[in-house]
């Protein structure tokens, strides 16, 4: 069941955790840890710096690490996501502190994880406690920052697929979810120059954006307004490349090749994904990489058993593939 989570936001929010009570255990890594301690002068009695989120890895470390009243999650998605297991496992007390809004990771009641290279979720806890502080969250570089925004801009596509699945496969179909969804969307339309700029109020807006996205896929158990086939090429590209790639990026990229397969406003997808500043090209992928995600696209989405799509409807022709990527290589700086 959906818990909405109690959020402090501003600057200086971190010196909250000084008040903490009984014994603290804190997962960060070397980074969002070394940005903390130019802010706050807070010690928890043990820090857990985080390898990876491999399952081995993580099932090691609720072993090995010692008991405690209140984890606290501190940076990135993966330390979230390690506090997020570990008080799931040990049913205590949870405080997250994200130090960079570039994925949701924060707000969900599911622990990413991978096994064999692939993501799969495990758990099931929503945060209560997230501490929002602007001070820690502008350090990250913008580029990162901006990053988080494209699991709002993938309801464009999102719902797209939505509605053919119910259309042609006979899924379940909320419109009244479908418009929530679509507010969501236009009001990160409307806020992209602050999210660009990585501002106060383009910290709230994404936070406040993830919170209302997490709370409406909740309430229908599924993430079908806002997980399309834009989301399936980002699975592909890391499957084929056993890489891990910026979510933003990727998800960025998947929305750009999926709104030209719908044919549904890929240019005023574009622009969104130019003002908010997701780097939608992926530079950390080759051309050719990009090609052989996009011609075994069905194939790979039919063997992991992924939800009914565009992709299921459309062939990805030769010619689709290089005009969309001599688009999108223009596209890059």
């Amino acid at each position: 069941m959906y818990v909405a989570p109690q959020i402090e936001s501003g600057r200086g929010t971190a010196r909250l955790l000084k008040d903490l009570p009984g014994k603290v255990l804190a997962t960060t890594m070397d980074i969002p840890w070394e940005i903390l301690q130019r802010h706050v002068d807070w010690q928890p009695h043990h820090v857990h710096l985080v390898a990876n989120m491999d399952l081995p890895t993580v099932e090691a470390a609720e072993a090995a690490l010692p008991k405690c009243d209140v984890v606290v999650g501190l940076g990135g998605g993966s330390s979230c996501d390690m506090a997020k297991y570990l008080a799931w496992k040990r049913g205590c007390r949870m405080v997250l502190v994200p130090t960079i809004v570039s994925v949701d990771a924060p707000f969900t009641n599911m622990v990413a994880v991978r096994v064999d290279k692939t993501v799969q979720y495990v758990g099931d806890i929503f945060p209560k406690e997230i501490v929002i502080d602007h001070d820690l969250i502008q350090e990250a570089p913008k580029e990162l920052n901006r990053a988080g925004a494209s699991d709002i801009a993938s309801i464009h596509t999102a719902l797209y697929d939505w509605q053919l699945a119910h259309r042609n496969a006979g899924e379940a179909y909320h419109p009244d979810v479908a418009e929530l969804a679509k507010q969501c969307l236009a009001e990160l339309d409307a806020n992209a120059p602050e999210v660009y700029d990585v501002s106060a109020k383009g910290i709230d807006t994404i936070v406040k954006l993830f919170c209302r996205e997490v709370e409406f896929c909740a309430c229908i158990d599924t993430s079908r307004p806002e997980e399309g086939s834009e989301h399936i090429v980002a699975y592909s590209l890391e499957h084929l490349t056993r890489r891990h790639f910026i979510h933003g990026d990727v998800v960025g990229l998947g929305i750009f090749l999926m709104a030209r397969l719908q044919d549904n406003e890929p240019a005023w997808a574009e622009d969104l994904l130019k003002r908010l500043g997701l780097r939608y090209w992926c530079s950390d992928a080759t051309r050719e990489e990009m090609r052989t995600c996009l011609e075994t696209l069905r194939t790979f989405k039919n063997e992991a058993g992924l939800f009914y799509s565009v992709v299921d409807e459309e062939e990805i022709t030769s010619e689709f593939v290089e005009t969309a990527l001599t688009h999108l290589a223009a596209a890059a700086p």
